[in-house]
């Protein structure tokens, strides 16, 4: 007979997933950090994979390849992905293509969708890291009002003419000034250590806002205190230039919670590690 330790705890809430019609692909919401765990299982395919590459398919129905699934390892013909670059409050849907390891590419799976929860006031928008996610937050942005686009153009001068001669390039992505604010001294490191990092940011926020996900260098950052001696409050002001999706073939995999630095703070060794009779994929993404 069970043992009930508590009638009155609420049950703990499944987590949200999503499986293609295949049976290969298995999406999973990872909502503390505003993403999704990625398991392709091609175990039983003939041949059975050495990678695989993940792919996501948004509101504009464009493919794009996953950060740190483009290529994914396959070991045993099941790989693991994370993707935190989704669009939120709007359903997307991923793929998987097995590649063997000859290097042929196979059929793309059939795939599993879902939607993204939006992130709710006062902290209603993402800056996530791209390159290290457990980084990520969700900021309290007090004015975000301006973006400049500038234009890249040479002017020549015509002898004899009042009418000059404009050589005209691409204009430039956006740049602008974020105002943000942070409650604790917690938080004040918290997105110290994010904008500082050197990674790309990425800005993901409610839909009805306007304001499309894009990603950011940031630049100048100033730090003002907005209360009495002993407020941990601060409000920073962080020059922000937009540029370009960095990259994702060949990079890491990383999931937030899940590096070997956190491994280490609860199993110091590999043997302590090994004890737990944990698989690779409760390792990665929690079974």
């Amino acid at each position: 007979m069970g043992i009930v330790i508590n009638p009155s705890a609420p049950l703990p809430t499944p987590p949200v997933e999503s499986v293609s019609p295949d049976g290969v692909l298995t999406v999973r919401r990872d909502d503390t950090w505003g993403g999704v765990y990625l398991i392709a299982d091609y175990s039983t395919a003939v041949p059975v994979p050495q990678k695989v590459r993940f792919v996501r398919v948004g509101s504009d129905g464009v493919e794009v390849p996953v950060r740190g699934g483009d290529l994914a390892w396959a070991p045993g013909g099941v790989a693991f992905g994370y993707d935190h670059e989704a669009e939120l409050g709007v359903s997307s849907s991923w793929y998987a293509y097995p590649i063997t390891a000859a290097g042929a590419v196979g059929a793309r799976s059939q795939g599993a969708g879902m939607a993204m929860p939006e992130p709710e006031a006062p902290r209603d928008v993402w800056l996530k890291a791209v390159t290290t996610p457990s980084l990520s937050l969700r900021v309290i942005v007090i004015s975000w009002p301006q973006l400049s686009y500038d234009e890249r153009q040479q002017r020549f001068d015509v002898l004899g003419s009042s009418a000059p001669v404009m050589s005209v390039d691409e204009w430039s992505l956006a740049s602008g000034q974020m105002t943000l604010l942070t409650e604790t001294l917690e938080e004040r490191t918290a997105l110290l250590d994010l904008l500082t990092s050197g990674s790309v940011l990425l800005s993901q926020t409610l839909q009805a806002y306007g304001r499309p996900d894009a990603y950011w260098v940031p630049g100048k950052v100033s730090e003002e205190m907005v209360g009495t001696a002993g407020d941990p409050g601060r409000q920073w002001t962080v020059d922000m230039t937009q540029v370009d999706r960095p990259p994702t073939v060949d990079t890491p995999l990383r999931v937030p919670g899940r590096s070997y630095a956190d491994s280490a703070a609860l199993w110091p060794t590999y043997a302590d590690r090994t004890a737990t009779g944990q698989t690779y994929r409760d390792v990665t993404v929690g079974g």
